[in-house]
């Protein structure tokens, strides 16, 4: 079974102020007419939600069950199964793979780096994905980037087509290499903290994938492992792409219940994926300590 949002569940999340509980959210957040319940159940095992889940947001009105081939077949054979001379009928085409999630950013790249009426907020979003990718792999893009930032709010075909080259190099390489965190989670650990902190929605994906960067950064910094100068560039290619340089304030605990620390109690860390120059990321487990220094130095941390 697969279920797409309807008008309301899209509504729902645009607006902040819904009574909507977070799992639920994050699920009607996920919901695209391509995940299976399975599938998606499986991403948010950790969220204790189940099948009743769904049943909840069909009770609401929020997500709609999406048609298969098999059942959209069902009226006109039955209007036929009389004919017995009609030929038969030519054999269902095999459905199309679904489309890698890189797949669907690169199509939002393109939206947003071709379209002129997208807003700046959107344009600076897709900015931060292409910013990701070039600071992980490819200095030479980041250097182009660091000169022509801002250009790309204009119609630009050099970044996507090389991002898209980047991407499928970086996933080849992870298949072979059966590495994981990929390189490709660059500020996603603490970007997808920085979403839940104020509620999905708050930021569009990118913004908050620039500030988990930025977070990064410093935190490779302060341990010795990226040099000043490139955290440095990194920071102002951010900063010239229009993306968010602080991240929102959180009362310690809050951050602490949402960061995904691992180990023991006194010894608990994360892993994040840092760089050790631009070009060159890298696998780090890095202290929670460390990791709350970095965000009391970023002034996310509330009294």
């Amino acid at each position: 079974m697969t279920y797409e949002k309807t008008a309301a569940g899209r509504l729902t999340l645009a607006n902040r102020q819904s009574d909507l509980p977070r799992p639920l959210r994050t699920l009607l957040l996920l919901v695209d007419g391509a995940w299976s319940e399975a599938e998606l159940l499986g991403m948010l095992g950790a969220s204790g939600l189940d099948s009743q889940a769904f049943a909840k947001l069909l009770e609401r009105g929020l997500i709609q069950t999406v048609p298969t081939q098999a059942s959209a077949a069902v009226a006109p054979a039955l209007t036929a199964r009389a004919d017995a001379r009609a030929p038969a009928a030519a054999p269902e085409p095999k459905p199309a793979p679904r489309r890698t999630a890189f797949a669907k950013l690169g199509q939002g790249l393109r939206a947003a780096l071709e379209s002129r009426s997208d807003s700046p907020r959107e344009i600076s979003a897709g900015l931060a994905e292409i910013i990701k990718c070039a600071a992980i792999a490819d200095p030479e893009l980041f250097a182009w980037l660091e000169r022509h930032v801002d250009d790309l709010r204009a119609p630009q075909q050099h970044a996507v087509q090389r991002i898209q080259q980047l991407r499928d190099q970086i996933e080849a390489e992870d298949r072979q290499q059966h590495r994981s965190p990929s390189p490709l989670d660059f500020g996603m650990a603490l970007g997808h903290v920085v979403e839940s902190v104020l509620g999905f929605g708050r930021y569009l994906h990118g913004e908050a994938i620039g500030l988990g960067m930025l977070l990064a950064a410093d935190l490779g910094q302060s341990l010795g492992v990226q040099s000043a100068e490139s955290a440095e560039r990194l920071r102002r290619l951010l900063q010239s792409a229009g993306l968010p340089m602080t991240p929102p304030r959180a009362p310690t605990a809050r951050w602490l219940e949402l960061l995904p620390l691992d180990g023991e109690t006194g010894a608990k860390h994360m892993r994040c994926v840092l760089l050790s120059e631009l070009g060159a990321p890298l696998n780090q487990a890095v202290p929670g300590e460390q990791v709350l220094q970095a965000l009391e130095r970023s002034g996310a941390l509330a009294a």
